[in-house]
């Protein structure tokens, strides 16, 4: 009978409590690759809100159900609900979950489920995004999304409010163009096309798919 009084108790309980036990992807490391401020010694799970620091001759690989991204060296990046925060640096990523990557004010979001593979990076003053398998788009706030299409790439300035003050006072406007004419390319040739394409191929026609493992 006790047991029986303390079920109307659990019921009450928001499923939400649960939940933030729950692993938001698994890290792994090459070189010297830290979470939350301790250095990896093996893989390790990670939850919302955990911060991975990449060093300049290291990389974090980061498994989650549907997808999975590279964080290239000398990079900062923060598990959140729906992706990663991009703070400092370069993410690779390959989904079929449309998981996202936000930079500043800006969401990079895959537009269909399709394995869409793309990189985001942070440098220089810039934003760059880079769309190497299939379309994304890039929104902010209320504005109406930009479409960049597999191939190509869009620079906008790293600036609040989405670079629109820098833009009303006569900032040159973003670069916009051919993927392979980029100086982004080179990273996407060597983090997209060797790490996870790679992986691609290791996990076979449908890797790390929602019904995989």
């Amino acid at each position: 009978m006790r047991g029986l009084v303390c079920w109307p108790w659990i019921l009450l309980v928001p499923l939400s409590i649960f939940a933030a036990d729950t692993p938001a992807g698994v890290v792994y490391g090459t070189g010297a690759v830290y979470l939350n401020g301790s250095q990896l010694s093996s893989s390790m799970p990670a939850m919302l809100g955990d911060i991975i620091e990449t060093k300049d001759t290291s990389t974090a690989h980061v498994d989650i159900p549907g997808s999975t991204a590279i964080v290239q060296p000398n990079a900062i990046v923060r598990f959140r609900d729906g992706g990663f925060a991009l703070d400092r640096g370069a993410i690779s990523v390959a989904t079929g979950k449309q998981l996202k990557v936000f930079a500043r004010d800006f969401e990079i979001t895959p537009t269909s489920t399709n394995w869409t593979q793309f990189e985001v990076e942070r440098s220089a003053g810039l934003i760059h995004i880079s769309a190497v398998k299939f379309d994304v788009e890039i929104k902010c706030g209320a504005q109406a999304p930009t479409i960049i299409r597999e191939g190509h790439h869009l620079t906008r300035a790293d600036a609040q409010n989405c670079g629109l003050a820098e833009k009303e006072g006569g900032a040159p406007s973003a670069a916009s163009g051919p993927i392979l004419g980029t100086r982004v390319a080179e990273g996407v040739g060597a983090a997209v096309a060797g790490g996870l394409l790679g992986w691609t191929l290791d996990h076979g026609d449908d890797p790390i798919s929602p019904d995989g493992p």
